[in-house]
């Protein structure tokens, strides 16, 4: 998908607070004054990902309400934030980013996603006529002024997972859901969306911590749009009288993307493993070659040394302001901490410092015997890492040992 595309998209959704009771105000009193609302619809509006636009991977979720008598049509959409508020992916990665609901035309929606030539599907919800009304009244408070903002949270309160409440909410009875088959986890659901981008898929590692490797529930796992349309139509409402019905009552693709193919793949030689292999053996190449030639202080790859720690120490950084500051409920604890910290900037300035010597002596042989229980406890740390991670914390450890080592040399040369 190209700029012009996403623009289009955009162009509807952003920003419609200003406006979002213009054309609610038209239609949605008469549902709630109406004695009956049988011809009332209501379904689940699902976009598909896009396979080569990497910023839909996880799809979007909407709430449609259809009514032919009326006319009503219209999309409730839980997805709608402000990025131009100013430090916007400050305060999203620290989790402080508020979301709001916006409603629009249902034309405008799929007229949106068909300019960034998504694919919709539809699926009508099998809502009695008798709780129709209670489910507008709901929507009404929702739609307040006062309600529509919420803090989003991208596993546990978001776009997909404000439907699904409703949808719990007003059933008519106990929403029951397809037992799970195998274990399933918040990083496993993640890395079915990130498949074709190993390197979103790395970065995501990175910063989520072994919160998101608890089991979850199958309720849990439809943070996911893919994950709720799948599940839900194998679900099913048990009333209290013991009856059953399905959630679903039929199911319809609205709008079809004219390009479906699946992303391309990459070379292997540029995937996070392979690049991160290449790195490891570029520092033991530097870290071999100055050992066995004469020592001094400071050795010709200083630079590339420093790079590594520089670069190490901006990283850390990163992941210590989501440990010790994000309020996201699976940034910490976060074991990448261990391997990648902030105090790698000390060894970073000990490279170009010669004053800082003495505690730069000490950083890498605390770093090397950090770096080396790290590698060696890998099996057993209670965080699936990536496995792109341990080449990298090999770099940190070569380069680590050797200052320790080159320094005994040097002392016993004196």
């Amino acid at each position: 998908m190209n700029r012009q595309s996403f623009e289009s998209i955009r162009k509807y959704f952003y920003p419609l607070k200003r406006s979002l009771f213009s054309g609610l105000l038209l239609c949605f009193p008469s549902l709630l004054q109406s004695q009956t609302n049988s011809d009332l619809q209501v379904s689940l509006l699902t976009v598909m990902p896009r396979s080569k636009a990497v910023y839909t991977i996880y799809g979007h979720t909407a709430l449609r309400l259809y009514d032919p008598v009326r006319p009503v049509d219209m999309v409730l959409n839980w997805g709608t934030f402000d990025s131009d508020k100013p430090n916007f992916i400050y305060h999203f990665l620290l989790g402080e980013t508020d979301y709001f609901l916006s409603a629009t035309s249902a034309r405008h929606f799929i007229s949106a996603y068909k300019a960034g030539n998504s694919t919709v599907v539809e699926q009508v919800l099998n809502i009695p006529d008798s709780l129709k009304t209670s489910l507008l009244q709901m929507l009404d408070t929702c739609l307040q002024p006062e309600n529509v903002e919420y803090r989003y949270n991208i596993f546990f309160d978001n776009c997909t997972t404000r439907p699904r409440d409703i949808i719990e909410k007003i059933c008519g009875g106990t929403l029951i859901y397809p037992k799970q088959n195998e274990p399933v986890t918040i990083r496993k659901s993640v890395h079915g969306c990130t498949e074709h981008y190993p390197w979103m898929e790395f970065g995501i590692d990175l910063l989520i911590g072994n919160g998101a490797d608890s089991l979850i529930s199958r309720r849990t796992e439809m943070f996911l749009p893919e994950r709720l349309m799948n599940l839900l139509n194998r679900s099913f409402v048990k009333t209290t009288g013991g009856t059953e019905y399905p959630v679903v009552l039929s199911e319809k693709t609205v709008l079809q993307s004219e390009d479906d193919s699946h992303a391309k793949n990459i070379s292997p030689l540029t995937k996070p493993v392979a690049v991160s292999a290449f790195v490891f053996l570029v520092y033991l190449i530097l870290t071999i070659i100055p050992y066995r030639s004469p020592f001094t202080l400071h050795p010709s790859p200083n630079y590339p040394f420093a790079c590594l720690f520089l670069l190490a120490g901006l990283g850390g950084c990163i992941i210590a302001g989501l440990v010790f500051l994000s309020k996201h409920p699976c940034t910490s604890p976060n074991w990448n901490i261990v391997w990648l910290h902030p105090l790698h900037l000390i060894g970073f300035a000990g490279f170009l410092v010669r004053k800082l010597y003495p505690l730069f002596r000490w950083y890498h042989t605390v770093n090397f015997v950090l770096l080396s229980g790290f590698l060696l406890g890998w099996h057993w740390i209670p965080q699936e890492l990536n496995a792109a991670f341990i080449p990298l914390a090999g770099s940190l450890w070569l380069v680590s040992g050797y200052q320790v080592l080159r320094k005994k040399n040097v002392k016993n040369k004196k």
